[in-house]
């Protein structure tokens, strides 16, 4: 099966544990078998007189001075006795303990190979995911993984030694009885295999449900603000409650598979033992067997039946593995991004779009069409236009998140497709309009890129974003904690600090995707004054909604439903009657209003 085929490539990296557990689980039952075999020999040949046959049994007695020395000396068979038990239990601390470190080697590699392709896959797989089962597969389905591991790989090598050997010892001490010892355990077998099949099912179903589940809680602990600003908190509830009823019903359903196939297993198991008793029994008083190896086989007979019988355990927890398996192979086997191949040229900030067509995987229109730009190397460009007229999709493409579809992009005169991710990457700034703040520290937060950066550059980009003055109000100043996604500080600082994150990197282009609508008017044209006097080779793309953000841009691109409807400076779109004037006299008309009302 492809799963448990995934699970045994990662244990070759483990042979020589997986090798010493083997043969520390073989030792243990080798020791666990021979005090029955041990009483047996001392019923029928020390205390009975029975003569000594076994081949195996001779030389045991032996070793120890033949059975006459032993009746003489009873208080060997309580040395013999400590001994097994001492051996058995440092072998089962090494069964234990090799178990225990197979288990925990195999997930932190499962672990970081899901996390590193996680990091690789394309930001358009990310888009579609719910972010909620995501954690879930990285969380639960490899720990169900490694709960496999740890309790039943050992069981498993256990179930199958064990039979093995006391097989072979039964065989050897009383054939027919021993056939009849082991006339359940087809059936058993057969049993289990059904259980598997409904229990992987059954448990498939249970795990992307709680996979639905994680993802409604994710959500509605990112969305908590929006959830209490709109009153729906009675809405999340019943939809939340849904998800968990669905998930507890389908649980019950894993409760009554296990709980029919324990009760079932273990009535098949005690009416092997019963068999085996009344046989025994039978053939005792016929004397075709002595009461010491009846005794070997009640007793071996119990050991193997319950292992065998928790092989059901083993095949339900591989049902379970199989569909954590699964799960996490959807995520594996999605294609990577490719960020590592193509040319490194030299970027300074030139940028022509030509008749770009641009539309999403997933979607049936394009949302750039035929757009036609240029941008000089050190000027400034604006993008304007309404929700959804294209402006994000932009930026999407010259950071190579998505690639157009028809016609090109060039930077410094290279396709833009032509040129590695990763490097493309490295010379494009951006500031995202929601910006995203790690749990460290603010220093740690806006030298992310350079984390080897001096204090003199972090303080510089700060007071270039405007935040230093804020930071140093702080008791801890740069080393101030901030929480997660930046929960600590108000909306316009995290945007600050993202802004002076991204200046620090020196990119010969910055784009602020509607990144400055976070701050005021006043704190807007300071940035962008500070920029322009630093970075006057820097190529810098702002996409803004605000007419006071745009107006100092060289060229100033109004998008409309994907297509460039205008193209200017502000004086000369001012002077022309369309969409940017339009959003102009509104705007000056609020800020107007707004006065008055002062």
């Amino acid at each position: 099966m492809e799963q448990f085929k995934f699970i045994w490539q990662k244990l070759q990296h483990n042979r020589l544990r997986m090798a010493a557990m083997i043969v520390a689980v073989v030792f243990y039952v080798t020791l666990m078998l021979l005090s029955p075999l041990f009483f047996s020999f001392f019923v029928d040949n020390v205390i009975g007189n029975n003569e000594v046959t076994h081949p195996t049994v001779r030389i045991f007695s032996d070793l120890f001075g033949g059975v006459n020395n032993l009746r003489e000396n009873l208080w060997i068979g309580g040395v013999i006795i400590i001994v097994i038990s001492a051996f058995t239990g440092v072998a089962m601390y090494w069964r234990g303990r090799l178990n225990g470190e197979i288990s925990e080697n195999v997930t932190l590699k499962i672990r970081d190979e899901v996390y590193r392709h996680l990091q690789r896959l394309p930001y358009s797989y990310h888009v579609n995911a719910k972010t909620g089962d995501f954690i879930q597969r990285c969380t639960s389905d490899v720990d169900q993984i490694r709960r496999f591991l740890a309790a039943q790989i050992s069981e498993l090598v256990y179930a199958v030694a064990l039979s093995l050997i006391a097989g072979v010892i039964l065989f050897s001490i009383h054939p027919p009885l021993a056939w009849l010892s082991i006339v359940s355990l087809p059936i058993i077998f057969a049993f289990a295999y059904i259980f598997f099949i409904k229990m992987q099912k059954a448990f498939k179903a249970s795990d992307e449900s709680e996979g639905e589940m994680s993802a409604v809680i994710q959500e509605n602990l990112s969305g908590t603000r929006v959830v209490k600003a709109f009153n729906r908190e009675s809405y999340e509830l019943d939809k939340f409650e849904k998800k968990n009823r669905k998930f507890r019903d389908l649980t019950y359903r894993l409760i009554h598979l296990l709980g029919m196939y324990w009760g079932i297993s273990d009535l098949i198991c005690l009416l092997q033992i019963l068999l085996v008793v009344v046989s025994g029994i039978m053939m005792a008083k016929e004397g075709s067997i002595t009461v010491g190896n009846y005794f070997v086989f009640v007793s071996y007979v119990s050991m193997i039946l319950w292992p065998v019988r928790n092989v059901g355990r083993i095949l339900s927890d591989m049902g379970k593995v199989g569909v954590s398996v699964d799960r996490l192979k959807e995520i594996l086997n999605h294609p990577l991004e490719d960020i590592d191949n193509g040319l490194t040229p030299d970027i300074n900030g030139s940028i022509i779009f030509d008749h770009v067509y641009f539309k999403y995987d997933d979607g049936e229109q394009d949302v750039l069409k035929d757009v036609s730009f240029d941008v000089k190397k050190g000027e400034t460009i604006a993008i304007m236009g309404p929700t959804g007229s294209g402006k994000s999709s932009l930026v999407h493409l010259l950071t190579r998140l998505h690639d157009y579809r028809e016609g090109s992009i060039t930077i410094d005169g290279v396709e833009l497709r032509e040129i590695r991710r990763s490097h493309l990457r490295k010379h494009v700034g951006i500031v995202l309009q929601e910006p995203f703040l790690f749990s460290k520290s603010i220093s740690a937060n806006i030298a992310l890129a350079l984390p080897q950066a001096p204090e003199e550059e972090i303080e510089r980009a700060a007071k270039i974003a405007s935040v230093h003055q804020v930071i140093t109000e702080f008791d801890r100043g740069y080393q101030t904690m901030v929480g997660e996604k930046g929960v600590t500080l108000s909306g316009g600082q995290k945007q600050r600090i993202a802004i002076a994150r991204t200046i620090i990197n020196n990119s010969p282009i910055l784009i602020f995707d509607d990144s400055l609508s976070a701050v005021d008017t006043e704190t807007d044209m300071h940035i962008r004054s500070a920029l322009g006097a630093i970075a006057k080779d820097t190529t810098t793309i702002i996409i803004t909604h605000r007419i006071s953000s745009a107006q100092n841009a060289d060229n100033i691109i109004v998008l409309n439903e994907g297509r460039i409807e205008q193209q200017g400076t502000h004086a000369q779109l001012l002077s022309q009657e369309g969409l940017y004037k339009r959003i102009a006299d509104i705007q000056s008309a609020m800020v107007s209003g707004g006065e008055e009302d002062e």
